[in-house]
């Protein structure tokens, strides 16, 4: 549920130590890393902490798209296309990165092969759990989605509102608390 990649890190960790461009922040829970539509200026490979990625499609719906931890990477996508940020991420605990500017992180990503294999692995593994995510959310109940998930949470012991639920799930707050009545009652 929570994705991690200790081996970016690790590489991440050896490039700084090296000298390499690369600054470590800290922001509060709560705070927005990016802004779904915005144009970045530095890719972000957590360190520790918690981040949730969110596409809001109108002002009040939003949809979980992941959670990522130690290690995953945050605006590798944009700064790889050129693009506006895809996604919002926001930190849902205090949050440690190291940042790369755009231009610092495409150098390194052309000139340091095994922080480009990192790259490519971490992005097929995205890709992949993205269709496999999509699929099972298709091919079963949203009973069985829902019981799924909170299994994962309560394992990752990560605290999550109604709200998030509902995001995660891709419905209504209100479909999701007829869905907890269902089941037995309101959590």
């Amino acid at each position: 549920m929570i994705r991690k990649s200790p081996v970016l890190l690790k590489i991440v960790q050896e490039l700084e130590a090296a000298g390499q461009a690369i600054r470590l922040r800290h922001f509060p829970k709560g705070h927005l890393l990016v802004q779904q539509g915005a144009t970045i200026g530095s890719v972000f490979v957590i360190k520790s902490g918690i981040v949730k990625c969110t596409l809001a499609e109108d002002v009040d719906k939003e949809y979980i798209l992941e959670f990522l931890g130690e290690g995953e990477i945050v605006g590798e996508l944009e700064a790889i296309c050129a693009k506006p940020a895809l996604s919002g991420v926001r930190a849902i605990s205090a949050v440690s990165v190291y940042a790369l500017d755009k231009g610092s992180f495409l150098d390194l990503l052309r000139k340091h092969a095994a922080l480009n294999a990192a790259i490519l692995e971490l992005m097929a593994l995205r890709l992949a759990n993205t269709a496999t995510r999509s699929a099972r959310q298709q091919l079963h109940t949203l009973e069985y989605n829902l019981e799924q998930l909170m299994a994962a949470l309560e394992h990752e012991k990560l605290p999550c509102s109604k709200q998030e639920l509902a995001e995660y799930l891709g419905i209504t707050l209100r479909s999701l608390n007829r869905l907890l009545k269902k089941r037995g009652g309101i959590d």
